[in-house]
C-alpha cells in the first residue's frame, strides 16, 4: 500500500529531510541514493518512464521530486504553487492597468489596448485569442515598470505561462488548484531543459527563454486538459522546435522590444502546440532531441545575438536611436 506522503515518515526515512535513526545501522549508500532519487530524472524519456511505471502524470512526478528535494508534503507544495499563481494573476492585472510608457519609452499601454480590442464586437479569431496575447503583454509591461512578476522560467519570458493558464481559467474553468498542478507540469518539463540546455538568453538566445517558456506552457496546457504525459511531452516538442534559432536582440538592452510582443505571440504559440499534441499529430522529433538541438544552436549562435544588443533589431537604425537615448516614441499611449 502506498504511504500517504503527508504522513509522518518512519524512523530513518530521509525522503523528507528527517535524520536516520541513530540506533539503526546506516543503509548502504546505493540504497540511500535510490530512496532520494526515486522520482529524479534527467531526460524526458526517463520522466515518461516514471509516469508509466507509477501511473502518474508529469505534474505528479514533479511534485514527488520536489517533495524529496525540499522536505515538504505534496499539499504544502501545491499550496505554495497556488501562491505563485496568485502573484502571476496580480502581474497580469497590474499590466492591464498601465497606460503610460515605461522609463525607456519602449513599452506601455499595449496590453490595455489588446484587452479593449478583445472586448469589442468582432475581434479577429475571437476574444480569447486577443486576451491571451494581452495577458502575455501585461506581465512584461508590468516588469518594465518595476512591478512584481514570477520568472517562468525567466523575467524575459514570464508572460507566457501565466497568459495560458489565465486563459484556461476564464475559458475552461481551470481552478486555482488545477493551475497549481499545471505549473508543476511546467516545472517537470523545465527540469529537463535546465539539465540539458539552459534558460539564459545570454547563453542560448531567446530560444532558451521564450522557447523554453512556450515548451513548458504547452505541456501544462495539455495536462490541464486531461492529456497524457506523452501528449504533454509532444506539445513541448512542437512548441520548442518551432522557436529554435530565435535570437535575443533587445533594443537598447531593455527587456521590452521585441520581448513584450514575443510573450503575447508565444502564449498563442503554446496553445497551437497543445492542440497539435491533443489531436495526436505526428511528433517526429522527441522532446529530448529538440532540447539537444536547443543546446547545440545556442552554443553555435554568435554572441552578438545573445542578449548583448550588438546585433539584430538592436543595431537597426531604430535600435541605435534607443541605444543612445535620443529617440522618442511617435505615438504615446493615451493617459
Amino acid at each position: 500500500m502506498q504511504r500517504d506522503p503527508s504522513a509522518t515518515p518512519p524512523p530513518g526515512d530521509s525522503s523528507r529531510g528527517v535524520a536516520p535513526d541513530p540506533s539503526q545501522p546506516p543503509p548502504p549508500e546505493k540504497a540511500m541514493h535510490e530512496v532520494l532519487s526515486s522520482f529524479d530524472y534527467d531526460t524526458a524519456e526517463e520522466l515518461l518512464a516514471l509516469c508509466a511505471q507509477h501511473d502518474l502524470s508529469i505534474a505528479d512526478v514533479a511534485l514527488r521530486r520536489e517533495a524529496t528535494e525540499q522536505g515538504l508534503t505534496l499539499e504544502e507544495l501545491l499550496a505554495k504553487m497556488e501562491e505563485f499563481y496568485g502573484k502571476m494573476r496580480e502581474s497580469v492585472a497590474e499590466g492591464l492597468k498601465i497606460h503610460g510608457t515605461s522609463p525607456s519609452g519602449l513599452s506601455g499601454g499595449d496590453a490595455a489596448k489588446l484587452y479593449r480590442y478583445s472586448e469589442g464586437e468582432r475581434p479577429l479569431m475571437g476574444s480569447r485569442f486577443a486576451r491571451t496575447i494581452a495577458y502575455g503583454f501585461a506581465v512584461l509591461e508590468c516588469n518594465a515598470q518595476f512591478g512584481r512578476i514570477v520568472a517562468t522560467p525567466t523575467a524575459g519570458s514570464a508572460g507566457i505561462v501565466p497568459a495560458c493558464l489565465l486563459t484556461l481559467e476564464e475559458e475552461e474553468g481551470l481552478t486555482t488548484r488545477q493551475a497549481a498542478r499545471a505549473l508543476f507540469t511546467a516545472v517537470g518539463i523545465g527540469v529537463i531543459i535546465g539539465k540539458n540546455a539552459c534558460f539564459s538568453g545570454a547563453r542560448g538566445g531567446c530560444q532558451a527563454e521564450v522557447g523554453s517558456a512556450s515548451c513548458m506552457a504547452a505541456a501544462a496546457i495539455v495536462e490541464a486538459q486531461g492529456g497524457s504525459p506523452q501528449q504533454a511531452a509532444n506539445a513541448g516538442s512542437f512548441a520548442l522546435m518551432n522557436t529554435l534559432g530565435l535570437v535575443c536582440d533587445p533594443i537598447g538592452g531593455y527587456v521590452e522590444v521585441p520581448c513584450v510582443s514575443r510573450n503575447g505571440m508565444f502564449a498563442v504559440h503554446s496553445f497551437e502546440a497543445a492542440v497539435m499534441a491533443l489531436a495526436d499529430a505526428r511528433c517526429v522529433v522527441p522532446l529530448d532531441h529538440v532540447i539537444l538541438a536547443l543546446h547545440d544552436i545556442g552554443r553555435r549562435m554568435p554572441r552578438q545575438l545573445k542578449e548583448t544588443s550588438e546585433g539584430g533589431l538592436a543595431t537597426t537604425p531604430t535600435g541605435r536611436k534607443y541605444k543612445t537615448g535620443k529617440f522618442s516614441p511617435p505615438n504615446e499611449p493615451e493617459g
